[in-house]
């Protein structure tokens, strides 16, 4: 039966629900070891959200999850939904100060985490969290409460959960994304506004149930979550997940499994294209690849070569997605229209629209109740200033053609673009200032020589000090994520600023890298 023509309720559980009951055996979910049927996972939501509700959780309670791209998380996040919790996916990648903020501000009581990351719960003061749910390799320390997710998902006591009543406006997650004057905040998500990316995508790509999705990207990412596994959720199709990224298992992947749609991010699509060039390259059946803004050249030539169309979108984790190429028609170079549930603007300073190809900040409204985030998880004063004079500021620079195309063109926000991840400056000079010889610290981006921006900070020695570059960066490899890991680093008497004192990164920016800075890829070639 097909699964294309979806009519109840926005929500997520309903949806798998529906999923299951009308596709049973069909595929939803595989590695490249097995899959997951809808029926099983809708079986296996119902047995997380028992043992969920058998631990106290009760529906609007917080869920932090820190687990790769398996069927196992899969089966996690749609079994929060299931009992009605509010999941909080953490990146992987997170440590100390970023890790330990996340769980704080969250107030989450459980959190289910890959055996890998046990470690670093150690360092860090969790007081609200009351039970650690250990996926994969337990830690063999006693002294580390913990329980077994299989063990408790297999046990006979406690019962399958019944599917908590849900309303479209109810919370479902909060993502959380940088922060660009302080932590990072957390965007509060309803069944509605999360799955308004999902209808956008299974539109776009033109999905149906005979589509397979192909994600190498991390479930706590609104793309990878909502783009591509809930909109082939939507079409009734399949999707294939990889933990990560690999130019040389791409294309093979692609034919294996007969993917047929995809999302990038980042340099990938630069690096296929820079890939040599081989006779059977169009012999694939990938059509559709969606992501941000590409090189056009680039565009070009991955399109020519590999038979694929390239769907080049405005979007972000408070928005989703929100404008794209409309109806089939492109405008290589531009986000394409905006979706009939928002509406897009260009203002000036004074938060006045402005005529077409005149350049000003993005500004986006929502034509429908809960179209899009519902504001920063525990943060009134973010999401007053976020929505200043009824528009959401994304804090991006673009302009609209006369033809009503966006164009976007560079950030306001002080924040980083790195490879996919948004990295908030902030959080980089709160961990960069934890070292014992830093007085300051400043973040800013640095125009990456493939696509996107690297990390670079000047930092200000302590009184009676002096920081050795080498060991600094040492110390951020220990304690950052490898995304926030700065390329460059350079000491600098002073930082310069404003009458105020506020840093003047503009001109750090403007320096670039400088003589006397060191760059970490080069160190290690050396």
């Amino acid at each position: 039966m097909a699964a294309d023509d979806y009519h109840g309720e926005w929500v997520m559980s309903a949806i798998l629900e529906d999923r299951a009951e009308r596709l049973g055996d069909r595929i939803a979910v595989h590695t490249g070891i097995g899959g997951i049927s809808y029926a099983s996972l809708r079986d296996q939501a119902q047995r997380i959200a028992g043992l969920l509700a058998a631990l106290g959780v009760e529906p609007g309670d917080r869920v932090a999850t820190m687990l790769n791209a398996t069927p196992d998380y899969v089966s996690v996040w749609f079994g929060c939904a299931w009992c009605g919790a509010v999941e909080v996916p953490v990146n992987t990648e997170y440590k100390g100060y970023f890790l330990e903020q996340i769980l704080q501000q969250s107030d989450s009581s459980v959190l289910i985490l890959q055996g890998a990351y046990v470690e670093r719960l150690r360092s860090i003061a969790t007081p609200a969290l009351r039970h650690i749910i250990v996926v994969g390799v337990t830690p063999e320390d006693p002294s580390m409460e913990h329980k077994s997710f299989h063990s408790l998902a297999a046990a006979a006591d406690h019962t399958p959960l019944g599917r908590v009543a849900r309303q479209e406006r109810d919370l479902l997650y909060v993502l959380h994304t940088s922060g660009t004057s302080g932590p990072s905040k957390g965007v509060m998500h309803c069944n509605r506004s999360a799955l308004w990316t999902a209808r956008v995508w299974k539109e776009l790509g033109g999905l149906t149930a005979d589509d397979v999705g192909y994600s190498y990207l991390p479930l706590y990412h609104v793309t990878a979550r909502s783009a591509l596994v809930m909109a082939c959720v939507l079409a009734g199709g399949a999707t294939v997940l990889r933990e990560r990224f690999s130019v040389s298992e791409f294309w093979p992947d692609i034919r294996r499994h007969n993917a047929t749609f995809t999302m990038y991010m980042g340099s990938v699509i630069l690096f296929l294209v820079q890939q040599p060039i081989l006779a059977n390259e169009r012999d694939n059946p990938l059509r559709v690849a969606g992501g941000a803004a590409c090189p056009p050249a680039v565009a070009g030539e991955f399109e020519r070569r590999f038979d694929c169309r390239l769907l080049e979108v405005y979007g972000m984790t408070e928005l989703g997605t929100v404008s794209g190429p409309r109806n089939g028609a492109e405008s290589r170079g531009t986000m394409g229209r905006p979706f009939d549930h928002v509406r897009i603007e260009i203002h000036d300073s004074d938060d006045t629209a402005v005529a077409a190809d005149t350049v000003g900040e993005i500004v986006v409204r929502p034509n429908e109740p809960y179209a899009i985030m519902q504001g920063y998880w525990r943060d009134p004063q973010a999401t007053v200033d976020a929505w200043r004079n009824l528009w959401f500021h994304t804090g991006d620079l673009g302009k609209l053609t006369p033809n009503g195309d966006l164009v976007f063109l560079d950030r306001l926000k002080d924040s980083i673009r790195r490879r996919g991840e948004n990295i908030s400056s902030f959080e980089v000079e709160r961990a960069v200032q934890e070292h014992p010889d830093v007085e300051e610290c400043a973040a800013y981006p640095i125009k990456s020589e493939a696509t996107e921006e690297d990390v670079m900070i000047a930092v200000v020695s302590r009184q009676h000090k002096q920081v050795d570059p080498e060991q600094l960066l040492d110390f951020c490899e220990r304690t950052m994520p490898r995304f926030a890991v700065p390329r460059y680093l350079r000491v600098v008497g002073s930082l310069p600023k404003t009458p105020t004192g506020r840093v003047q990164k503009h001109l750090l920016r403007e320096a670039g890298v400088t003589a006397d800075a060191i760059e970490r890829q080069s160190r290690r070639r050396s």
